[in-house]
C-alpha cells in the first residue's frame, strides 16, 4: 500500500543576496532614437566585444546616454532601484553610488555581445530599448560552477542561463557577473541601454 506523504511545505531559506533584479521603465523611445543614431557616428570604432551585425558606443564617452537630458527622469527613477540593491548586498550605508559610464548596444540580426564582466564598477544597469520578439536575451554564466564540478549536472545544460525580457525592462546586476547576450534572430534591431555603476 503506498505511504500517504504529508505535501511539501519548504521556504526559501537563503541568506545571501540575489544577484539578478528586474525592474520597469516606460522609456521615450521615439525621443531617444534620433541621440541614438547621433552616437552611433560619433564612435570612432566598435567594441571587441560585438560579433556580427552589432555595434557598440561604449568608446564614445563624450555625449555618453547617463548625461542626455531626455533621460533625466530614468536617473531620478535609477536612485530607488540602486538604493533597494546597495542594501540587498550590505554595502556601507556612507557609500555613495554614481553612474561611471554609459552607452548603447544595437544588434541587428546574428549582432551578438560575447561573454564579459564589467571591471571597476559595482553594478550594471541595463536596459532594454527595444526587444523585439526572438530577437534574444542575455545571459548569465553561473558563479558557483567551479564548486560543481563533482555534481550530476549537464555543465553545457546548466552553465549559461538566460533571463527573458521584455522592452522597457531593466535588469540590474553585480559587475563581476559573466554575460553575453544570444543572437538576435530577426531583422528588427535589438537596442539596448548600458549604465555602469560605482
Amino acid at each position: 500500500m503506498k505511504r500517504h506523504l504529508p505535501p511539501l511545505n519548504g521556504t526559501l531559506a537563503d541568506p545571501f543576496p540575489r544577484l539578478i533584479w528586474k525592474f520597469n521603465y516606460e522609456f521615450p523611445y521615439s525621443t531617444l532614437l534620433p541621440l541614438i543614431e547621433e552616437v552611433k557616428q560619433q564612435t570612432p570604432e566598435n567594441s571587441l566585444l560585438e560579433q556580427g551585425q552589432a555595434f557598440s558606443t561604449a568608446s564614445q564617452q563624450r555625449y555618453p546616454p547617463h548625461m542626455w537630458d531626455v533621460l533625466e527622469d530614468f536617473r531620478e527613477w535609477l536612485i530607488q532601484p540602486i538604493d533597494f540593491m546597495w542594501k540587498e548586498f550590505e554595502f556601507r550605508a556612507n557609500s555613495d553610488a554614481t553612474v561611471l559610464n554609459s552607452w548603447i548596444n544595437t544588434h541587428k540580426k546574428t549582432g551578438v555581445t560575447l561573454e564579459h564582466n564589467h571591471n571597476q564598477a559595482l553594478f550594471v544597469v541595463t536596459s532594454y530599448l527595444n526587444l523585439p520578439k526572438d530577437s534574444g536575451y542575455i545571459e548569465f554564466r553561473d558563479p558557483l560552477e567551479y564548486h560543481k564540478g563533482n555534481t550530476p549536472m549537464d555543465p553545457e545544460e546548466t552553465l549559461w542561463k538566460s533571463i527573458p525580457c521584455k522592452t522597457n525592462d531593466v535588469l540590474i546586476f553585480p559587475a563581476w557577473l559573466k554575460h553575453r547576450t544570444q543572437p538576435n534572430n530577426t531583422d528588427e534591431e535589438r537596442i539596448v541601454m548600458t549604465w555602469n555603476v560605482g
